[in-house]
């Protein structure tokens, strides 16, 4: 009588379909942000003072053999709602969800500005001596800048944003800041200046300077310096802005102030707003005054910037 031996060998195949971490870092100068999995949902909590990407490609660690649809390396849409499949060595799957949860830090900021004229522009300025800006979320479409009336401390006039941003180092927007048109149908009187930024709305720190933002009428006709940068192409329109802008009538552009002019076309106005049109013949290139002749042919100028291309 015999006896056989007989070995088996035994593979194991693993049934993990797990995301292990989840890491999302898209500037350099961020802390890497990793997302919390709980359960089938990736929750990540975006409080970078960053604007919010459209896109991310994160880093994602998975179970030992586990695969990922969309692959890891891939630019995926940065919102709530998108979804990740996990698929095992065994060919078992789980699938996660994407949960952005935006925390705005609160934004700190100074606020000079203690009024202005109708259609007139104004600016919060804060990277100059003595002031200081914090968590400002720089965002155009987040962001509003609106006057509230101290007579119903209710009815609201919205502001027309000409820049946001970090400066540009050069006139009219050197500075960080918040530049902007105060609006053309507001009442002269007093207000309280505010700024909506995400989450928060800003004001003045100082309780004596609420609705103490003075409006009063236009009492001399200016061209705005936001209109610095302006573009047109030759045969096109352009948008000036300003105050009592109806007194001009004839409108110029030119290198310096003692260059040849080249005239502009009236297309439309108003006592704010003009919009000119670049006629065919005027030679491409970057115009460095705007200037405006009254009836009694009285000058208005502005240094400024229009680009005039082909």
């Amino acid at each position: 009588m015999t006896s056989c031996d007989t070995e088996y060998n035994t593979t194991y195949v693993s049934g993990d379909a797990d995301i292990k971490s989840f890491t999302v870092q898209e500037f350099e100068d961020q802390q890497p942000i990793q997302a919390a999995i709980v359960n089938d949902t990736i929750k990540i909590l975006w409080v970078s003072y960053h604007d919010m990407p459209e896109t991310i490609t994160p880093t994602i660690v998975l179970s030992d053999k586990a695969a990922i649809s969309p692959k890891a390396a891939v630019e995926i849409p940065f919102k709530t709602g998108e979804k990740y499949t996990v698929t095992s060595e065994a060919g078992t799957t789980k699938q996660y969800t994407l949960e952005v949860d935006f925390r705005q830090p609160q934004p700190k900021t100074a606020i000079f500005s203690t009024g202005g004229t109708i259609g007139g522009s104004s600016a919060f300025v804060y990277s100059i001596a003595g002031s200081s800006i914090d968590n400002l979320w720089f965002n155009l479409e987040q962001t509003r800048v609106y006057l509230v009336s101290a007579a119903d401390k209710t009815t609201e006039y919205d502001c027309d944003i000409a820049y946001f941003g970090d400066g540009k180092g050069s006139n009219p927007f050197m500075n960080t800041g918040l530049y902007y048109y105060l609006p053309t149908n507001v009442p002269v009187g007093k207000y309280d200046l505010r700024i909506k930024n995400g989450e928060y709305i800003v004001r003045s720190a100082t309780e004596a300077n609420w609705f103490n933002f003075t409006i009063t009428e236009p009492t001399t006709t200016a061209i705005s310096t936001y209109i610095y940068g302006s573009t047109a192409t030759i045969g096109g329109n352009f948008n000036i802005r300003g105050t009592k802008l109806d007194t001009l009538k004839d409108f110029f552009i030119s290198i310096g102030s003692a260059g040849t002019r080249y005239q502009l076309e009236v297309v439309s106005r108003t006592d704010y707003s003009v919009t000119l049109k670049v006629p065919v013949g005027t030679p491409a290139g970057n115009y460095t005054s705007v200037i405006a002749l009254k009836e009694d042919a009285t000058q208005v100028s502005r240094s400024t910037l229009i680009i005039v291309k082909e």
